[in-house]
């Protein structure tokens, strides 16, 4: 049976499926090219899966471009805060998920709507955001988490149930569904999570620019 690929925000089914976005994406940009930012938010997502992460990031990640290597393939390239960079292999950071990861996803997709509401209400009343002062949009905010992170919230609520998050069985969505993300099957379960999540999270709207500065940090 395929394990499901996530990190950040995204999940895919299959390996395959992970490697064909992360070639589509990549495919679109020449040498000494600049990612843009919603690529570079995938990108970034997807190399805290590298098992030298904390190397290659170093003092921090500026921005990642594209470079050709010697048999002429599109290759990444990490830009530090500090001048220096450094090549990042793609490929190596794709892997099967632990479940714990896999079952944290579910639990975020069964926010959804929550998240969504709330960025729809916020909207028009958080004109910039709060760290960049960059004007915001619909399409160029991102919803974050404060005290308590999402991680946090999500232990503190299975460990008041005493429930080991890998224990939490998940069904499939079915295959035309957008979101791939993996469904906690236990709706009782559901329906307390989305209650104590309203009840505990503590959101911000900001610049999807001002939140991927927030992972790679």
């Amino acid at each position: 049976m395929a394990k499901p690929i996530a990190f950040g925000s995204y999940q895919f089914r299959t390996k395959k499926s992970a490697t064909e976005e992360a070639r589509r994406r990549i495919n679109n940009y020449e040498a000494n090219d600049r990612l843009n930012a919603e690529d570079e938010m995938f990108f970034t997502s997807l190399f805290t899966l590298h098992s030298e992460f904390s190397e290659k990031k170093g003092v921090g990640i500026n921005y990642i471009k594209v470079q050709r290597d010697f048999h002429n393939n599109r290759c990444l390239y990490i830009c530090r805060t500090d001048g220096s960079e450094i090549d990042c292999s793609w490929v190596h950071c794709i892997q099967p998920a632990p479940q714990k990861t896999v079952v944290s996803m579910a639990f975020r997709r069964a926010v959804k709507e929550i998240i969504i509401a709330y960025k729809t209400t916020q909207i028009d009343k958080v004109v910039v955001c709060p760290i960049l002062k960059t004007k915001l949009t619909f399409y160029n905010s991102h919803v974050s988490y404060l005290s308590p992170s999402f991680e946090s919230m999500l232990s503190n609520f299975l460990d008041d149930r005493e429930i080991d998050i890998t224990s939490v069985a998940l069904v499939n969505p079915k295959p035309d569904d957008e979101d791939q993300r993996g469904k906690v099957a236990d709706q009782n379960l559901v329906e307390e999570w989305r209650s104590y999540h309203q009840n505990n999270a503590t959101l911000q709207l900001l610049s999807a620019e001002a939140n991927l500065r927030k992972l790679k940090s």
